[in-house]
């Protein structure tokens, strides 16, 4: 398999930015959000969040799975659809934290963008066609 294009490897890098933001996002917030819903619910959303796009990014980045690219565009839209009713509401944090859900809102929506350049498409269509059944085929008859 060719190495991994330099636009799927800069996605990587942005994507984990944007987690970095989301966990001090979570960190500043920390203490309205377990006013709000608990301890427990706080966590639970914060380390599923978490959990879910690193899981998302590195079977997409890594292992080059379409499923997971299409989960992490429709996790990238819904994160935006939310961002936007803030802003639309005026519910939207000033300050830092408002900076901050901005600036981690671009640094998901770049790596999407980037993850469908032509070179990227042509690596996910090469990871695809190598058949992962087949691999597991020859470790049997060996």
């Amino acid at each position: 398999m060719k190495m991994r294009p330099k636009s799927v490897a800069l996605a990587e890098w942005l994507y984990l930015a944007s987690i970095a933001l989301l966990i001090a996002v979570s960190v500043l917030t920390w203490d309205a959000a377990v006013a709000q819903g608990g301890f427990a619910l706080a966590a639970g959303v914060t380390a599923f969040g978490v959990g879910l796009s690193l899981l998302l990014l590195i079977l997409t980045t890594r292992r080059g799975s379409r499923v997971a690219l299409w989960l992490l565009v429709a996790l990238t839209v819904l994160g935006a659809a939310g961002v936007m009713l803030q802003v639309a509401t005026g519910v939207l944090a000033t300050g830092l934290i408002g900076m901050l859900t901005i600036a981690q809102l671009v640094l998901t929506i770049l790596p999407i963008v980037l993850l469908f350049r032509p070179r990227a498409r042509a690596w996910f269509e090469e990871v695809a066609g190598r058949g992962i059944d087949d691999d597991a085929e020859e470790e049997i008859e060996a």
